[in-house]
């Protein structure tokens, strides 16, 4: 079985960006975002999302972090996210993949491990270390942010064409153009948004039998495994 994790990253970031990954999962394929918690839209944000689309979080870090100050960070950050949302988060990942870098990741396994809290994996070194800890994590994953864009219709229905078994997270970052965020990744994620609205896609996706899902699938904070 193929299944597939569209996430939205940057939820609370912008207005717009916000407004664009919510029309993305009422009318389109995404199936997952992750938001930030401390930004002046945090809270309006993660209470607009619909108990259908997983919300995780998308953690706020220095990647130079010493691993003690970035686990107390993350658990701050949880605890906010919680306080903002009323549940945990489906998963964890980092903006501009902060997660990933070494003293961060040591911080991120203490603290998900125990609440067997799914993360992001970029690739299959960090699949395993995720793994090897107990965390769980998707089988594949896809998407680069440094594409501007990363997803427009024509690689989405190739991505389509070339997933493996298993779960496969799309990293994507739809929008409208923001209101308010300085971001050199604007007028992007309007194309990344009409891709993933697009009626091509969704056909593509019925006609190889892929399923849409999102990180709750693989278990975590009061779910099965």
């Amino acid at each position: 079985m193929r299944r597939l994790v569209v996430n939205a990253d940057d939820l609370g970031y912008d207005p717009e960006i916000d407004r664009g990954i919510l029309e993305g999962h009422a009318r389109g394929i995404v199936t997952s975002a992750t938001a930030m918690v401390d930004t002046p839209f945090s809270e309006a944000a993660l209470r607009a999302a619909p108990g259908s689309l997983g919300v995780g979080l998308h953690l706020v870090l220095d990647p130079g972090a010493a691993p003690a100050g970035a686990e107390m960070e993350i658990v701050r950050q949880l605890a906010r996210f919680e306080a903002l949302r009323g549940s945990p988060p489906t998963h964890l990942d980092g903006h501009k993949h902060a997660h990933a870098a070494p003293g961060v990741l040591e911080a991120v396994l203490r603290v998900a491990a125990p609440l067997r809290l799914p993360v992001r994996a970029l690739d299959a070194t960090m699949r395993a270390t995720l793994r090897r800890a107990g965390i769980p994590t998707a089988d594949h994953f896809l998407g680069d942010a440094a594409a501007r864009p990363a997803w427009t219709e024509e690689a989405l229905l190739a991505a389509i064409d070339s997933l493996a078994e298993g779960v496969t997270e799309i990293m994507a970052h739809p929008g409208h153009r923001p209101a308010v965020a300085r971001t050199s990744f604007g007028a992007e994620r309007e194309v990344e948004l009409a891709a993933l609205l697009s009626l091509r896609v969704r056909a593509h996706l019925d006609a190889n039998r892929v399923r849409l899902c999102t990180y709750a699938s693989l278990g975590g904070p009061g779910r099965p495994s």
